[in-house]
């Protein structure tokens, strides 16, 4: 896809989280409808692999509670090796029931000045981990190809504390890795969900996770929060060998 599309693209999904008017957004998102028909097209339960698809349907997995939910948060950075001083950015949010227990994630970054820097897709399962993800820098000349799941190996559904989900991935016109990916949880403590945020209600459970790569190498170390009442997960904490992210959740809204 062209440079121009992109950009589109980028601003429509952009006006979805605002919230924008289609009216006002029609100049640079065709109407307004370009980023919901782009999401409906491949961040969708129809857009998975066929393999996927089944292991979904045969895990009968519940959906969520909730239509959207919207939040915003603030981002701390923090370089592993304290070369750099800590930097901070925002995240406009928005998850979306997509069936099937599948949560559909936008989230627009933006940096300190207020400029949106990217903007990242996915297909989660109520949000811990991606399906499909695809992530769309505003000086990218053409579209990202998307990262997909092609094969579930094993997904364990938090039996006794535990999150397991392994599984083969590769991104689109490429090939599928042939050792397997992994992100497996374990739970911790349990609190009042309005210690995040005022506006959330019900109990929330920490998770802490792993992300494994096809080389048996843990890339990432997140914390996790378990919305208990709204049945999905959030981002509260990343640690890779380069940087530590911790996020606070500013707003939250439930629809």
């Amino acid at each position: 896809m062209s440079m121009a599309w992109t950009k589109r693209l980028a601003a429509a999904m952009i006006a979805l989280l605002a919230g924008t008017p289609a009216a006002y957004a029609q100049g640079a998102t065709q109407g307004g409808d370009a980023g919901s028909t782009y999401l409906a097209q491949h961040f969708s339960f129809d857009a998975l692999n066929p393999d996927v698809k089944d292991a979904i349907t045969r895990a009968n997995l519940a959906t969520v509670p909730f239509a959207k939910i919207t939040l915003h948060t603030r981002e701390l950075v923090t370089s592993s090796d304290q070369t750099q001083q800590p930097s901070h950015y925002t995240t406009a949010m928005s998850l979306e029931n997509a069936g099937h227990g599948l949560v559909r994630r936008v989230a627009a970054v933006q940096d300190s000045n207020g400029n949106t820097i990217a903007t990242r897709l996915d297909l989660t399962y109520r949000g811990y981990f991606s399906f499909l993800t695809q992530g769309i820098s505003t000086r990218a000349n053409s579209l990202p190809p998307v990262q997909e799941v092609r094969k579930v190996l094993r997904l364990d559904s938090g039996t006794s504390g535990h999150f397991a989900f392994v599984y083969l991935y590769g991104s689109t016109g490429g090939q599928t890795f042939q050792d397997p990916g992994q992100f497996l949880c374990d739970s911790g403590k349990r609190y009042s969900a309005s210690q995040l945020n005022a506006a959330i209600e019900g109990q929330a459970t920490e998770l802490d996770c792993r992300m494994i790569d096809t080389n048996g190498i843990e890339t990432d170390k997140l914390t996790l929060a378990y919305l208990e009442k709204y049945d999905v997960a959030v981002t509260l904490r990343t640690h890779n060998a380069q940087r530590t992210v911790e996020s606070t959740i500013q707003d939250f809204s439930a629809h």
